[in-house]
């Protein structure tokens, strides 16, 4: 019989592109698995989406992507001990923001309001996120999306800052070597 008051944890790894989000989140599942821990491994929406779609180049593509994002991070909680995403829902808000215009309207200020709120309502599912900076690349370009540098180390930014401001409970793992990274989660995953 299932237990009704079972959740299973939810774990980010967030950052910008080139930071080997998806890398550390395969790798953080595998461990898991190897102990045999209930785990599975959530990629990014986005990737499906650019396939299907193409580039999302409106904040009505980044809206879609968001719900399509939340809808796969939420669909494992009562079958999974453990879901690791390797991107976010709270990461498109950073993509999406980006395709307004410095003057915004009122259906631009109110689609804001409306994403920013449901992420703030996310939080509250969310057990662990994990923040990892970019690596030292001049441009990252994996056969779908493509970001110079400056882009990167601005998106990097915003995530970070956004964490901060938004009191986010969030763990910066700058300071741990790429080396050092699964076994760094799995420690914390474990006494979670």
């Amino acid at each position: 019989m299932k237990d009704i008051n079972f959740k299973g944890k939810l774990i980010m790894i967030m950052g910008p592109p080139a930071s080997g989000k998806s890398t550390l989140a395969s790798e953080v599942h595998t461990e898991l698995k190897k102990r045999n821990i209930n785990s599975v491994f959530v990629g990014e929406a986005a990737t499906d989406y650019i396939a299907e779609y193409g580039i999302p180049d409106t904040p009505n593509d980044q809206m879609v992507i968001f719900y399509k994002q939340l809808n796969k991070e939420l669909m494992f909680l009562d079958s999974k001990d453990y879901i690791i995403c390797d991107s976010s829902s709270i990461l498109n808000y950073f993509y999406f923001r980006n395709l307004f215009d410095s003057k915004l309207s009122n259906k631009d200020i109110a689609s804001i309001n409306h994403l920013q709120k449901e992420i703030l309502k996310h939080i509250n599912t969310i057990d662990e996120i994990f923040y990892v900076p970019a690596m030292s690349v001049d441009d990252s370009d994996d056969g779908i999306r493509f970001h110079d540098k400056s882009e990167i180390e601005k998106l990097g930014t915003w995530i970070k800052s956004y964490l901060e401001i938004e009191n986010i409970k969030h763990v910066d793992l700058s300071d741990e070597s790429m080396e050092d990274r699964v076994n760094f989660i799995i420690k914390s995953l474990i006494t979670i």
